[in-house]
Order: structure tokens, then C-alpha cells, then sequence
């Protein structure tokens, strides 16, 4: 049998106890003094019922058993309402209906009723504009006719059997290129 060589030190070092915030000597790991190791010293903190998210809202209540209550979305805009199971001891529920649960559904539902309102304003404004031209006098409002119609016109017969013989179209100019000698 081998015997070790050195003797082993008791690792001791001086510790804050993190209920009451004393100091003691106690081993690396020791958390609390020693009038607070005993956990009927300590007293229980509850955690609060608080969500710790925006997605959530706390609803206090004295139920003893399981029941079904109907809420509304709580999104701007959207008046859906939906069921949830309030559980005795829970406190923590949905804010929003299934459809807006999801952050980007959310962000998307907004953007989508931004872009129906856009879209409500132009038709209104161009509606607007159709209502003024309309109120405009029949000749102040007949646009200009094109050239090409004017000369169609204008190259119809006058009566049956005689022909008008349309102007030839003017042929481009060809350029002319000194010569070189």
C-alpha cells in the first residue's frame, strides 16, 4: 500500500452568506452562514405572478377548478375573441387570439392594415380626381387628336366611286459623304 506524500489542507475561505449577507468561513461551495443553512430559517419568496413578457397578462382570480372564459384580442384593431382555460394557481395567460400569438404574425397583421388604409386613400383621391374632371366643360376636357388621325380624315372619299389620292410620304434626306481622292 502507498501513502500520499503530502497531507491534504481543508479548503476554507471567508464567504458571504446570500440570504442575510454576513460573512462566515465555510467551504467554496457553501452558500448561506450558519444560522441560515437550516431551510426553516430561510423564509419563501413567491415569485411574483407578473408575466416577464409583453406577449402575456396576469389574470387574478379565486378559481378552485378548471373553466373556460372568452376574452378579446387585445391587438389594436382586431376585435376576434377566443376561449382560454383558467387553471386555479395560474395566473399567467394569452394576451392575443391564436391568430396573433406569433410576433411576426402580429407585426404582419399591422403592416397589411397600414397597406389596406394606402391603398382606401389613393382610390379616394383618384376618384376625386375623376369627379372633377367630369364636373370640367365637354371642351375643355376632349384632348387633342393625334396627327395621324387628322390626315386619315382627311384622306377619306367625300362621296361613293371618287377617290382622293393621299399625299406620298416625304422621303428622308440621304446624307451626303465628301469623297475622297
Amino acid at each position: 500500500m502507498q501513502l500520499p506524500k503530502y497531507k491534504k489542507k481543508k479548503r476554507i475561505k471567508l464567504k458571504i452568506c446570500q440570504y442575510c449577507g454576513k460573512e462566515f468561513w465555510g467551504h467554496p461551495i457553501a452558500k448561506y452562514c450558519e444560522l441560515h443553512r437550516d431551510v426553516k430559517q430561510r423564509e419563501k419568496t413567491k415569485k411574483s405572478p407578473e408575466p416577464g413578457d409583453s406577449n402575456n397578462k396576469t389574470y387574478n382570480h379565486d378559481f378552485i377548478e378548471v373553466a373556460e372564459e372568452t376574452w378579446t384580442c387585445e391587438l389594436e384593431g382586431c376585435d376576434q375573441t377566443y376561449t382560454v382555460k383558467v387553471f386555479p394557481k395560474q395566473f399567467v395567460y394569452p394576451r392575443f387570439c391564436g391568430e396573433h400569438r406569433n410576433e411576426f404574425k402580429r407585426r404582419n397583421w399591422v403592416r397589411a392594415k397600414l397597406v389596406e388604409e394606402l391603398r382606401k386613400n389613393r382610390a379616394a383621391a383618384v376618384q376625386a380626381v375623376r369627379d372633377a374632371e367630369a364636373e370640367k366643360p365637354k371642351a375643355a376636357r376632349v384632348p387633342a387628336k393625334p396627327k395621324a388621325v387628322k390626315a386619315v380624315k382627311a384622306a377619306k372619299p367625300e362621296a361613293e366611286g371618287t377617290e382622293v389620292a393621299a399625299k406620298p410620304a416625304a422621303k428622308p434626306k440621304a446624307k451626303s459623304t465628301p469623297k475622297k481622292a
